[in-house]
């Protein structure tokens, strides 16, 4: 992921342009090359040095590709590459320590001029750092006082990729930089489109989102960090997080409403004519699980007691086409002795206007015959007085982890309700 100083992009007709580069300009396959070879041979070298070429290649290769930007764009290269790259601390020992060590046996020495007797006598800097070295069996404790500096690190491994995929990872971050300031974002899936792989993303970023069925497939609204009241900045990374895995699949068009530059802007791309690739695995080869879910499937595992119902995990899409819109919950639970069936939608991110609507959508979609269960972090919001209100419905809210307990009793009062209604 580049930072914001990184990320360029220019407005034509109210359109929003991300900086690319082409992959096939021989300039440019010759900067990545040459960066991608620097970072290879500083391997087991520290990192002022190679920060030192950095800012040479900056200056020597920048203007080849752009006079104007061309420091920008070898900077966010570097960038890139950093992302690839594994440092080391040079020495096992605390650097802390030794300087510590060093700085008060060197308080002891007199000060310069000395005017008392017997100067040649007291102890100097070499015998100083001798008597450390015999104490921490160091050989040079002088060149490791200040290891645990970040310029002091040694670069231990670098996965060195291809100049054509460093330029197509460049430009599939500068589109992502430029979601950092949107506003919100729609996508429209149609018939091939692999909707479960999108809806996978979205759910492990925990994304606000909305989801309305269309005549061809489904539209996704998804709230953008200019919308949210706090957290901007790690809701932003989520949804650039949200584009590579758009990218793995086709049948897409995407929109979005950014603030560039203090204007209003729109960025508009589809999967036909983007030209991007991911640099995704994709959800298996991945093996990523948001940490929250991976937590509560555990937790249940382990619980003694978990009143008859079966925790089933999958990707389950519940169309509701008389609202124009779906659900997509994160775990379906079953009763082993009714067969009922609830399912729980555990939130991300979320915002006061967004839980107050999610709830409502629930009590609908359990007059259509499904029941779902919503869980919010207080964490990841901005009004506790919601949550408690949204407490009263259909939703758990918990704190750190979500605990099968708290669940437990929303199912309980959920067959309380199912038992009424067929009275």
């Amino acid at each position: 992921m580049l930072r914001s100083e990184h990320v360029m992009a220019r407005i034509f007709r109210g359109n929003l342009i991300p900086h690319r580069l082409p992959p096939e300009d021989g300039r440019a396959v010759e900067v990545a090359e040459t960066l991608c070879e620097l970072y290879a041979v500083h391997v087991g070298r520290e990192r002022s040095s190679l920060e030192e070429e950095i800012v040479r290649a900056e200056e020597e290769l920048g203007p080849r590709l752009d006079p104007r930007r061309g420091f920008r764009i070898v900077r966010a290269l570097a960038k890139l590459l950093e992302e690839r790259a594994e440092w080391v601390s040079p020495t096992t020992a605390d650097p802390y320590t030794i300087r510590t060590r060093i700085f008060e046996l060197a308080s002891s020495l007199p000060e310069l001029p000395a005017a008392e007797p017997g100067l040649l006598d007291t102890a100097s800097r070499d015998d100083i750092l001798s008597q450390v070295a015999r104490e921490t069996g160091l050989e040079n404790p002088a060149s490791l006082m200040y290891a645990d500096r970040q310029s002091a690190q040694l670069l231990g491994e670098f996965y060195k990729p291809a100049p054509q995929e460093l330029i197509g990872r460049y430009n599939v971050a500068q589109t992502q930089g430029v979601l950092y300031s949107a506003r919100d974002l729609v996508v429209d899936l149609d018939g091939r489109a692999d909707a479960r792989l999108v809806f996978h993303y979205v759910k492990l970023l925990g994304l606000i989102y909305r989801l309305q069925t269309t005549e061809t497939g489904y539209r996704l609204y998804l709230d953008g960090p200019l919308s949210i009241f706090g957290g901007t900045r790690k809701y932003g990374l989520r949804l650039a997080k949200f584009l590579p895995g758009l990218l793995l699949t086709e049948g897409w068009e995407l929109s979005a409403d950014v603030i560039w530059k203090g204007r209003e802007t729109r960025l508009e791309m589809d999967s036909e004519t983007c030209g991007l690739l991911s640099h995704y695995a994709g959800p298996k080869e991945a093996g990523e699980e948001e940490e929250v879910r991976e937590a509560f499937q555990r937790a249940w595992e382990r619980a003694k007691e978990t009143g008859g119902w079966r925790l089933e995990t999958g990707s389950y899409i519940l169309p509701l086409p008389e609202l124009k819109t779906a659900l997509v919950p994160d775990f379906m639970l079953e009763h082993t002795e009714t067969g009922e069936r609830v399912y729980l939608e555990i939130l991300g991110f979320w915002s006061e206007r967004h839980l107050i609507e999610r709830v409502s959508l629930l009590r609908e979609a359990a007059k259509r015959g499904y029941r779902v269960l919503v869980a919010a972090s207080e964490k990841l919001g901005t009004s506790p007085d919601s949550l408690s209100e949204a407490a009263q419905g259909p939703a758990v809210v918990f704190k750190g982890r979500l605990n099968p307990n708290a669940v437990l009793e929303k199912l309980d009062a959920v067959q309380d309700s199912s038992r009424a209604t067929a009275q």
